[in-house]
């Protein structure tokens, strides 16, 4: 966060970013903002003309012509200003599209060459959290700064220039006048800020709470659970303790420019007093006086309006500072520069050598989660990894998919660590479906499509084939009616689909990936017995020559597998084909035999029904 302490430096960057956008258009913004900044001046001169005429005109001294001349450019002091206006706020809210959409694309592109780890941390959490409390409009109005800045300096400095032709005397009361504004607004913006900032933990815990109203499957447990009160206390508490302390603030901000304002007072009566005293001593003409009382409280507006957009300003540089940070942010699992490229169309061979896994934390090491393991993939091998909840399983699938790096040992491919591999080229061999997998709220055609996007839109017949062989092999064939529907009721013509219906469309989707290593976290958590020993039958048959990693609490699909890992405490405590672990009659034996029991039981029970 220090890179960004400045509030200039981020509105440069913020700029930068509209150069970036559309130069031209941010060129002729700017010149529209310093026109409407000096042009205000050019009516109050006018105007103090007509009237300086008009009294010699009395006096018998003035021409009706430079009356008429000053009124003309009176008119067009109000109407070009309006016509410029227009076309300016015209022209900004394009600006303001434009940028939206270069942004939103330029956060995806950064955010999306971010590695899963840094995304699960909960530091990137907290500061994407604070980002997105005033959202991607901290940046847009960082650059309104730079417009604003255009008109108010040009506003001050001509204003300054007609007070110096009055009354040197009449730039000084200004300035002194409006001096304290600054400091107000920096020291009571930068408390609420504060607030703000150290409310983000409990704005986290409020989002969350609200959330168990506005999604469906926790609606569901609020209603049968009566929830309702319990967070809505909760929810109450927390907004209340943040509110007062926000009123709090702004109370003192209140009395504060209340005393400011008696300041300026006391500096306008003082300028008054001398502009007076001139008029008196015909050193300004009437025109001129209106001209320096009109000038002079336009001065302090500008000023104060200038360094409340400076306050404002620096609240959303502190935000848009958090946007720019989360962009400068590079991923830890990268390729090396001169990483080995492989295109793999034949399963590999995998080892793991001496692996040790804890997860990166800012300060301090948590405990190990994976202890020292060895063991090999041979290529087309069908593997399970068994264990009960918090063995390491799904660790150890995130440190083969190199989601993190291996605190300690290596993992080889092919004889090569997979450090030294292009990410890209590994992460293309492999299909992976985690037990906690995305719905994606598109056609059914799509949702499974996107397992080999590359291969998606207008499909060939071939690839149209292979796509319901995917959705028969998973079962999914059962319910899709037509591979064109959409998936979400609140989509016109929309359907929902059960968990388990959605388990099998991701089932279809590696299997229509066909990569050279698939790997299921509980593939079939959510699908029924006939349908999960479809899915299994059709792994064994149809994924022949492929590696097959398969993750499961259930020993009863793990039988027919080549290797079975079982995991405990992070560590292989038994490693063998079932027959094998059976024989050796110890802790997998154990569990097998725990769970074949309770299902006959089940049975039992079923028949005794």
């Amino acid at each position: 966060m220090k890179k960004y302490r400045n509030m200039f430096g981020v509105a440069i960057k913020s700029i930068d970013f509209a150069w970036q956008t559309n130069r031209r258009l941010l060129i002729l913004l700017m010149v529209f903002n310093i026109f409407q900044g000096a042009v205000v001046y050019l009516q109050f001169t006018s105007f103090a003309a007509i009237v300086d005429e008009i009294i010699k005109i009395k006096d018998g001294t003035g021409k009706t012509s430079q009356l008429i001349w000053s009124s003309v450019i009176l008119g067009l002091s109000f109407l070009v200003p309006l016509i410029i206006g227009n076309i300016g706020s015209h022209y900004r809210m394009i600006f303001r599209m434009q940028q939206s959409v270069q942004f939103d694309l330029y956060k995806i592109e950064r955010q999306g060459k971010l590695d899963i780890g840094t995304i699960e941390s909960s530091s990137y959490q907290n500061l994407l959290r604070s980002a997105q409390e005033w959202g991607t409009g901290s940046i847009l109005n960082l650059q309104d700064f730079f417009f604003n800045s255009a008109t108010n300096f040009a506003g001050i400095i001509t204003s300054i220039s007609i007070l110096w032709s009055l009354n040197y005397w009449l730039v000084v009361f200004a300035v002194l006048a409006a001096a304290p504004v600054y400091f107000f607004y920096k020291k009571y913006s930068m408390e609420v800020f504060r607030i703000r900032y150290f409310s983000v933990d409990d704005h986290r815990i409020i989002h969350n709470r609200i959330s168990h109203f506005e999604e469906l499957q926790k609606a569901v447990d609020v209603i049968l659970l009566k929830l309702q009160q319990w967070l809505k206390v909760q929810i109450s508490d927390r907004k209340m303790a943040y509110h007062n302390k926000i009123i709090a603030a702004e109370r003192k901000k209140a009395i504060s420019y209340s005393v400011m304002s008696l300041w300026y007072l006391l500096f306008l009566f003082a300028a008054i007093a001398l502009m007076t005293r001139e008029a008196l001593a015909d050193r300004i003409a009437v025109g001129g006086l209106l001209l320096a009382f009109t000038t002079y409280t336009r001065f302090y507006q500008t000023i104060n309006g200038y360094i409340e957009s400076i306050s404002h300003a620096e609240e959303a540089s502190r935000y848009a500072a958090r946007w720019f940070e989360l962009f400068d942010m590079q991923p830890r699992i990268v390729s090396k520069e001169n990483a080995v490229r492989v295109q793999f169309t034949e399963p590999p061979l995998i080892e793991f050598r001496d692996v040790s896994f804890r997860y990166p934390v800012g300060e301090g090491d948590t405990p190990f989660v994976l202890q020292q393991l060895s063991f090999t993939i041979r290529p087309g091998e069908k593997v399970a990894i068994v264990g009960v909840n918090g063995s390491g399983k799904t660790t150890l699938i995130k440190l083969l998919c190199r989601i993190y790096d291996p605190t300690e040992g290596n993992i080889y491919i092919n004889g090569i660590n997979l450090k030294d591999l292009h990410l890209e080229d590994w992460q293309s061999a492999l299909g992976i479906l985690f037990q906690d997998f995305p719905i994606y709220n598109l056609t059914i055609r799509e949702s499974i499509g996107v397992g080999r996007i590359e291969e998606n839109g207008e499909l060939p017949a071939a690839r149209e084939e292979r796509m319901k062989q995917a959705a028969q092999f998973s079962g999914a064939d059962d319910f899709i009616r037509d591979y064109d529907q959409l998936i979400w009721k609140e989509f016109a013509g929309g359907i929902d689909l059960s968990k388990g219906q959605h388990q099998r469309l991701a089932v279809a989707r590696m299997f229509y990936r066909n990569a050279a290593v698939t790997i299921l976290d509980e593939p079939t958590a959510s699908i029924d017995a006939v349908t999960e020993e479809k899915i299994f039958s059709t792994l064994e048959r149809n994924m022949q020559g492929k590696t097959v990693i398969l993750i499961t609490h259930r020993f009863s699909t793990v039988k027919n597998a080549d290797k079975i890992i079982l995991l405990e405490h992070g560590r292989i405590v038994e490693c063998g084909s079932h027959r094998e672990l059976m024989q050796l009659d110890r802790k997998y034996a154990e569990l097998y035999n725990m769970q074949a029991k309770r299902y006959l039981e089940s049975d039992e029970v079923d028949k005794v029904s």
